[in-house]
């Protein structure tokens, strides 16, 4: 059976649903009262109640003493172990603070009420003012919300006070504690009857629905939080895989496209992946070159002719060459608003013209196109910009992705000879 299969009592026919709470706090404050009868028996004298007292035999006295103190330390244990439950507890909200403050602040009041009592009164206005009095006033205040939320910390406070009661209890057979033993006990009594109010939520207490319910909710969440850990393991797993098979996806598609790029422009078209891929830069002619859209690319034009010029270029090769740089240049302003541009020859009778820019690049899908189609293009252009570099220049070397594209165009003094040329020589 589980316990919710258990069954709640239910209450008797025709009892008002208002007076079920009341009917055990009332009952048992009614016996309280009764009992101050009991203090107004005949009193005995000290033989006859030393003859009904253990202390009359030394051996039975040691061992009512020994069994209180093993009793107190047993609830003392009890005791230290909720409290440090309870401390951790409360120490993540002020409002278990503010409730611990109050039950302490009862048990000080109540205890100090019946040292006075005891001290200074009649056996029966001791017990009227000291346990009469503090019981009526828990039936008063045992519906209000904040002296239902100190049941949870009265629990501990009785094996405190059941635990100092039995200690003095014990230790009586060395040293007389009854002065402070007494109020003490009626302290207990006091705090066991503010437990004893709320009698109404014992069938839960005793069933344990209180534990397993907090057990179930500590439990359910930390599934959840196992759950919530172990999807995001495996969906950070699966990005890390993802990313690793379209990183090599990407870069099978990259070797392809570079090999086809280069077979159709019959070798002209170099797509490389890294810069330590591009050619050796030459020595450098000039400055660099800035190039922003205030730029009418007259430097940079001009730089390229005066290279060539020194390699005794024909005039065909080195206007070819500054209409690629033009185009290429424009490409970086167009496309990613600027870049450096820098020019470079060699004494063999090459130079170079590198363009710079740090834009997005250009994308992997739109890569065929943008290169070999004449008239396509993204920014509105016309569109001829690779298309007239490979028509013009004898080698064009294309890095780009995310962080920036660089070209770099190479001219030879001597046209080489074409790709199927070549071939038919090796053969």
């Amino acid at each position: 059976m589980t316990i919710d299969s258990i069954p709640s009592p239910s209450p008797r026919p025709g009892t008002p649903k208002y007076l079920i709470p009341w009917i055990m706090p009332l009952f048992v404050l009614t016996i309280a009262y009764s009992l101050l009868g009991l203090s107004l028996t005949e009193k005995m004298s000290h033989s006859e109640l030393m003859q009904r007292c253990v202390l009359m035999d030394p051996s039975r006295a040691r061992i009512w003493s020994v069994g209180n103190i093993e009793i107190g330390l047993a609830y003392f244990g009890v005791f230290f172990g909720m409290v440090y439950y309870f401390l951790r507890m409360y120490s993540k909200s002020r409002q278990h603070l503010w409730d611990l403050g109050l039950a302490l602040l009862y048990l000080i009041g109540s205890f100090t009420l019946d040292y006075i009592c005891v001290q200074t009164f009649h056996p029966f206005m001791a017990l009227l003012i000291g346990d009469a009095a503090v019981m009526t006033f828990t039936v008063m205040v045992s519906r209000q919300a904040w002296f239902q939320r100190l049941l949870g910390v009265f629990v501990p406070i009785i094996f405190l006070t059941c635990g100092v009661g039995h200690l003095l209890e014990g230790l009586s057979y060395w040293h007389l504690t009854y002065d402070v033993n007494t109020p003490w006990t009626m302290v207990t009594a006091d705090i066991g009857f503010a437990v004893l109010v709320n009698a109404s939520r014992f069938p839960a207490f005793i069933r344990g629905e209180d534990v397993v319910a907090e057990l179930a909710v500590v439990k359910t969440r930390a599934e959840e939080l196992q759950i919530e850990v172990d999807g995001r393991r495996e969906a950070e797993e699966a990005r890390a895989k993802s990313e690793k098979l379209r990183e090599a996806a990407e870069a099978r598609m990259r070797t392809f496209l570079a090999d086809v790029l280069a077979s159709v422009t019959e070798g002209k078209l170099r797509l490389v992946e890294s810069d330590a891929l591009l050619p050796p830069r030459l020595p450098q002619v000039g400055d660099a070159i800035p190039l922003d859209i205030s730029n009418d690319m007259r430097t940079l034009r001009d730089a390229a002719k005066q290279a060539a010029l020194s390699l005794a270029f024909l005039d065909l090769r080195w206007q070819n060459l500054i209409t690629a740089a033009s185009e290429a240049a424009m490409n970086a302003i167009v496309h990613a608003g600027g870049g450096m541009s820098y020019v470079g020859s060699a004494p063999s009778g090459t130079v170079q013209v590198w363009i710079e820019d740090t834009g997005k690049g250009i994308d992997m899908d739109n890569l065929p196109r943008a290169t070999l189609e004449r008239g396509w293009t993204t920014a509105g252009s016309l569109g001829h910009g690779f298309w007239l570099m490979l028509q013009t220049v004898d080698r064009v070397y294309l890095l780009t992705g995310p962080m920036g594209t660089t070209l770099v165009l190479e001219q030879d003094c001597v046209a080489p000879l074409p790709a199927w040329a070549t071939d038919d020589l090796r053969i």
